[in-house]
């Protein structure tokens, strides 16, 4: 079958790069880049601009780049028929997260998705929340899970949970008795800040900003299980959903105090799918698994914040 020419295609058009492509693919980059060849040979029109810093879709590359998502993606949906056949579930599934939901949540599920589909392979990737928005609409993912916040209209929620942004701090804390906190208090201490998260910064710096208080920022980084140990010895204040640290929360070790006034309490995630595209054996079997996990997980969630 020629799935793998247009799955080299589709992965430079996405990267912008044959360096960066073959090693998502790990492949060698010379053999990307024939492939690339071969298929503007065959097609008689160059699919990219070759950029000193990359490269870029032409308009015949985006029309091409358009048939090489719907033909793969129709392709999957063959294989999936064809396990229906032998009575099992088969394919890959392409999923988009928050960096909160694969500390704990993502893992533990998907071991159990493993165990009852074993024939269907994950492929999990994190990022920002708009950016797994513009991967779901593009179909370079089947799955977004992210916040629930100005969904394109090609995007569809399949389900969603109140999951509310939280000021997060150790139980010996100066906060941590208190019911709520204002951010005006929050940034009285050392705040530990995420980077790459445009929900948090944003809004938070928004509101901070109101209140013409900024705060110190102590950590800034685009991994939250680095700051996990830095809230945990006490040095400062996080924001975070608590999706992330329900262990340490039911253990008692951090505490997750509402953060009073602000909108960062409206928060929602949702399991997001595209609106016209149709989805897998293995797509649907993990949305309807990974959809129903999170109403669960939430209410684990509920349960702890409110003992």
């Amino acid at each position: 079958m020629h799935a793998a020419v247009l799955r080299y295609f589709v992965a430079v058009a996405r990267a912008g790069s044959i360096r960066k492509a073959s090693e998502e693919l790990h492949v060698a980059s010379s053999a990307v880049s024939r492939q690339i060849q071969k298929i503007e040979d065959e097609l008689g029109t160059p699919l990219f601009e070759r950029l000193p810093n990359g490269l870029r879709l032409t308009r015949a590359g985006e029309i091409a780049l358009r048939h090489a998502r719907d033909t793969l993606h129709q392709f999957d949906i063959m294989r999936g028929e064809l396990g229906d056949l032998k009575g099992k579930k088969t394919g890959r599934v392409h999923v988009a997260c928050l960096d909160s939901l694969s500390v704990q949540f993502l893992p533990e599920r998907a071991m159990t998705f493993h165990r009852l589909h074993p024939a269907i392979d994950l492929r999990i990737r994190n990022d920002n929340y708009s950016q797994i928005f513009g991967f779901v609409a593009d179909g370079d993912v089947d799955v977004g899970i992210t916040f629930d916040l100005a969904r394109p209209e090609d995007i569809r929620r399949v389900a969603g949970v109140p999951m509310p942004l939280m000021a997060m701090v150790a139980r010996g804390h100066p906060l941590a008795k208190q019911k709520s906190v204002t951010l005006q208090e929050c940034a009285q201490f050392n705040l530990l800040l995420q980077l790459d998260n445009e929900v948090m910064s944003s809004m938070i710096s928004i509101e901070l900003a109101a209140l013409d208080r900024t705060g110190r920022t102590l950590v800034a980084t685009n991994n939250q299980m680095m700051l996990k140990p830095l809230i945990l010895a006490g040095i400062g204040v996080a924001f975070f959903t608590p999706i992330g640290l329900l262990n340490e929360l039911r253990e008692g070790s951090v505490v997750a105090l509402p953060i009073a006034g602000s909108r960062l309490q409206e928060l929602e995630i949702s399991v997001m799918v595209p609106r016209n595209r149709p989805l897998t054996g293995a797509t649907q079997a993990f949305v309807d698994f990974i959809a129903a996990e999170l109403v669960a997980y939430s209410k684990d969630i509920h349960a702890v914040l409110n003992r």
